[in-house]
């Protein structure tokens, strides 16, 4: 009997650890999610001011390439469509073969 109680007690120890877990990594993605949108909304904010100097600066030193601004987008579109519209109007000032393979990648970009 006391064999039993006891682990019943054990049990709910258990079931309390893995709820507050849960609750532990639910929060976590609720913090990430916000640090994301926050990124987001900066990141959209950067691309409305980036000039033609400044994108042909970031493509020579390598900071903006096909991977990262395909990365950017994804995380960016829908929602901040006009400013990577924007960003993509200066891109193909800068780099008209970049910025009509990110076009062809997003489809639903219309520059």
């Amino acid at each position: 009997m006391e064999g039993c109680g006891k682990r019943s007690v054990d049990n709910s120890k258990e079931s309390e650890e893995e709820e507050t877990g849960k609750a532990e990594i639910n929060e976590e993605d609720f913090h990430l999610k916000i640090l994301k949108d926050i990124c987001c909304e900066l990141l959209s904010n950067m691309l409305q001011e980036l000039t033609k100097e400044n994108t042909l600066e970031g493509l020579h030193q390598g900071h903006l390439n096909e991977q990262t601004c395909s990365c950017a987008f994804q995380n960016l579109l829908p929602l901040y469509s006009a400013s990577v519209e924007s960003f993509l109007v200066v891109l193909r000032e800068a780099d008209q073969t970049l910025a009509g393979n990110l076009e062809k990648r997003f489809p639903s970009l219309k520059v």
